[in-house]
């Protein structure tokens, strides 16, 4: 296996259509899958109040996008049915292990990378990490609110990491 691509997952309305960001994040991996056939790929998401409250995973909304757009049903690892960051991190590392990934590829929005980043150095050091930022198709005005919010969540998720007897 040459690489896992993780896509991390974002939102989807009530009729599992995917967030302008979502797409993004697809086409990101999209792109990186034109240079790289043989990466295999895992999407996360799960369910929750604020990003997906069908009876289908965010995951599984982001395979059927991909697969749509040409990738292989068996270029899939299993979806990793996160509800937030720290979970994709902890949530895939499993089956990273039980596929012996030595190199992944994280996929998000541009405005999340730096949480990423320390979430996925801190779960997994180990591994060989590449982080690709999808560009945000979103106002000025949301991309700021966007970029406020991740200053209080990499905060919290610093403190949950620390404090956590899991990751120590």
């Amino acid at each position: 296996m040459s690489s896992v691509i993780i896509v991390l997952g974002h939102k989807n309305d009530q009729y599992g259509q995917l967030s302008p960001l979502s797409i993004a994040r697809c086409q990101l991996a999209l792109d990186v899958l034109d240079s790289d056939q043989t990466s295999k790929i895992i999407c996360t998401g799960g369910f929750g109040k604020n990003f997906n409250q069908t009876k289908a995973s965010h995951a599984k909304y982001n395979r059927q996008y991909l697969i749509r757009h040409g990738v292989a049903q068996n270029q899939f690892l299993n979806d990793a049915h996160s509800r937030f960051t720290i979970e994709d991190a902890t949530l895939t590392y499993p089956l990273l292990s039980m596929h012996k990934a030595t190199k992944i590829i994280i996929i998000s929005s541009d405005f999340h990378i730096p949480r990423v980043e320390l979430i996925f150095d801190f779960v997994m050091p180990s591994i060989d990490k590449t982080y690709l930022p999808a560009n945000s198709p979103v106002s000025q005005k949301e991309l700021l609110r966007l970029q406020q919010h991740e200053v209080f969540a990499r905060q919290r998720d610093r403190q949950t990491l620390k404090a956590s007897p899991c990751f120590n």
